[in-house]
């Protein structure tokens, strides 16, 4: 009989140790059902002005900076203006009328600003210069992109304009 409770109590320990081991393990929860996620929700066609991505062709590009700049033009007290295009931003140099006091140029600056954005709505920051070296930088880069040169080579001479002018419109 006293084999009998041995075993017994060999079988008891064993029992108990495997409760202990599988008590110790991690309990494993199950995962959340993933939830639907819900479809977007159809919208009416919007207006596509100002949504339609710059020209990004060199005739293209020409084109739109002499429509701006004779949009700048316009301005009271501008003589000429040039404009380049980079991204979504307009470079304009403006070469002012004769006569202009220091006080009127940062209205003009403003207002050609304003002029360039509106007639646009694709431009949503205007940069204006009326410093005679940046405006023959401009010069020099419309000219090329008139000639047909592509935009891109131009990245260097652009991005060199843009650190040199303090920002106009946003």
């Amino acid at each position: 009989m006293h084999k009998r409770y041995g075993w017994l109590a060999w079988l008891l320990v064993a029992g108990l140790l495997m409760a202990l081991a599988a008590g110790c393990a991690t309990a494993r929860k199950p995962s959340p059902p993933a939830s639907p996620k819900p479809a977007p929700a159809p919208t009416a066609p919007g207006p596509t002005v100002g949504t339609q991505p710059l020209p990004t062709t060199s005739a293209g590009a020409a084109q739109l900076a002499g429509k701006l700049a004779t949009e700048a033009k316009k301005v009271p007290g501008v003589k000429s203006a040039t404009v380049i295009l980079t991204g979504n931003t307009a470079i304009v140099g403006l070469d002012l009328k004769a006569g202009i006091k220091s006080a009127d140029i940062a209205s003009i600056k403003t207002e050609t600003a304003r002029r360039v954005k509106a007639a646009d709505k694709r431009i949503r920051s205007v940069q204006v210069t009326t410093d005679p070296k940046m405006i023959a930088r401009i010069q020099g880069v419309a000219g090329g992109i008139a000639r047909g040169k592509p935009l891109s080579s131009f990245n260097t001479e652009v991005n060199t304009i843009l650190k040199s002018i303090t920002p106009t419109a946003r």
